[in-house]
């Protein structure tokens, strides 16, 4: 098995923290979508406002474990340089 080396890590942790954040924005607007002129959410049903809160589960836990992914990778690296 290659070993990658500490600044393919480096470049590939700062890729990722972009997309994390674009997935938090992306949810921010949609959530900012739904709310009606006093700030409350709102849905046209019951099946829609499920589906809402799995699609936001599932990404808001990818863009965090990929923000934390990306975080360990740099932190690594500045472990492997100063080590």
């Amino acid at each position: 098995m290659e070993e990658t080396t500490p600044i393919a890590t480096l470049i590939y942790s700062i890729l990722a923290l972009p997309i994390a954040f674009s997935i938090l924005y992306w949810l921010k607007i949609r959530k900012d979508r739904h709310r009606n002129e006093s700030g409350e959410m709102e849905y046209k049903s019951l099946g829609h406002a499920l589906s809402f809160f799995v699609v936001e589960g599932i990404a808001l836990i990818g863009s965090l474990s990929i923000l934390i992914t990306g975080v360990s990778g740099i932190v690594r690296y500045i472990i492997s340089i100063y080590n």
